[in-house]
């Protein structure tokens, strides 16, 4: 029976944890801000989908901070993202009514009563509507502007998107 050093063992498992470790080749830096109305936007999840996949482009996301300022990510915090074209997509909303999961609002035999507040223009969640596009170059952007206009509807909507009750 042949032995293998414990040694060689450790080599071997830090060598494909050590592949792994760099994610998705051909990743680039990427990072900006969100703006509404000429103001920061906080909590702001933003998701990049590229126009086409067919080298293989990963869509990507971020999420924004209390000033606005986003880092992407593909696969780890801030690895950024594949060179070129993506439609965005931006949402900011919060919950209300009832904290139920469906299932136990199933249960307890009442209707969904949760709701969501868009704090964004409508058209921002919908990569069809957003009007927003980017393209990253092959050395990454630092600094894409996503500025965001239009009046905001905080009127409480269904999950499913419609009207509340």
């Amino acid at each position: 029976m042949y032995r293998i050093p414990l040694f060689a063992v450790l080599m071997i498992c830090l060598a494909i944890a050590g592949c792994n470790r760099g994610g998705l080749p051909g990743l680039v830096p990427a990072a900006g801000i969100v703006t509404l109305n000429g103001d920061p936007v906080e909590k702001a999840i933003i998701s990049f989908a590229p126009t086409s996949t067919a080298d293989g482009v990963r869509s990507a996301s971020a999420m924004t901070d209390q000033n606005g300022r986003f880092v992407v990510t593909t696969l780890n915090y801030g690895d950024g993202m594949q060179p070129g074209e993506y439609q965005i997509i931006i949402t900011k909303t919060t919950g209300t009514g009832g904290d139920l999961s469906p299932e136990e609002s199933a249960r307890s035999g009442g209707g969904d009563d949760r709701q969501v507040v868009n704090h964004l223009p409508l058209n921002y969640g919908n990569k069809d509507t957003s009007g927003l596009t980017v393209t990253i170059p092959p050395r990454g952007d630092r600094n894409i502007e996503l500025k965001l206009e239009g009046e905001v509807d905080l009127t409480p909507r269904g999950p499913g998107g419609g009207p509340g009750r």
